[in-house]
């Protein structure tokens, strides 16, 4: 597909070497469906976010399986336009639910992070915590295309750098979560120059922070129909279920683990 040309030739690239500095792991990729899904996951680090970028490069270099696209925050969708960045091509859709489930519906899968900039710019002291922050759009979305939800567990992007603070008052009394939809503005520490406040990206470099990733089995909708993507309850039990499921696996791979280097237990 010539709109994926340049997310898959750039994959081949990173993947490599974004494995070799996370030391990364991959678990349960056999999990991968060979049909459409809506992949979900959790992703740290304020702008690094090697989860994010150790999935994707790995889903592209898998064979037989749907092309995926990537759902992104609106106002990075708006500075690759403004940019006049080649967003078909790396595969980038501007995070909404009309694109979501057209792209679902049109044979592609899809990858989005329900927590936002909420969870990517969360303290330190809460990095092996799921939380959604109640965005259930998602859930509609894989009603609607009538998907399964691919959970996508990730443990030590949090550990690539060190926020002390998301700075969800900042952007509150700044204006920032109203004029750009940014509930945050983090105040972190990052290898070599120290801190930094907000999502700028500044010169520095991620910590080799170990990360593993845990693909745990779709979720199924089949009991329910594109009609419950208007029922409130229904959404709720579904993603108490999904987050649930997510942290038991966080919390397993979180076990034993030493911030960095990783867990030392086989």
């Amino acid at each position: 597909m010539k709109e994926m040309y340049l997310a898959k030739k750039s994959a081949k690239i990173l993947r490599p070497l974004l494995e070799k500095y996370y030391r990364a792991k991959f678990i349960g990729i056999e999990n991968i469906p060979d049909t459409p899904f809506l992949g979900i996951g959790n992703h740290l680090g304020v702008y690094f976010m090697p989860e994010s970028f150790l999935w994707l490069t790995k889903y592209y270099s898998l064979k037989n399986k749907p092309p995926m696209k990537v759902l992104v925050h609106n106002t990075l969708h708006n500075i690759a336009k403004f940019l006049v960045l080649p967003e078909k091509e790396f595969g980038i859709l501007d995070a909404n639910p009309k694109n979501a489930v057209e792209s679902l519906k049109n044979g592609n899968s899809i990858t989005v992070y329900p927590g936002g900039d909420r969870e990517n710019a969360k303290p330190f002291s809460e990095r092996n915590e799921i939380n959604f922050y109640n965005h259930l759009g998602y859930i509609k979305s894989a009603l609607k295309a009538n998907v399964p939800i691919l959970p996508i567990v990730g443990v030590g992007g949090g550990e690539t750098l060190f926020v002390l603070s998301s700075g969800e008052d900042i952007a509150k009394k700044t204006g920032l979560t109203k004029l750009f939809n940014l509930n945050t503005w983090p105040i972190y520490w990052s290898f070599p120059f120290g801190w930094h406040v907000g999502h700028f990206p500044f010169l520095s470099l991620p910590l080799p922070s170990q990360v593993t990733l845990s693909i745990l089995p779709a979720y199924f909708l089949d009991e329910y129909t594109a009609e419950d993507a208007n029922n409130t309850e229904v959404l709720e039990v579904i993603n108490k279920d999904i987050i649930s499921l997510m942290q038991t696996e966080l919390d397993r791979l979180a076990k034993g683990r030493i911030p960095i280097i990783g867990n030392i237990n086989p």
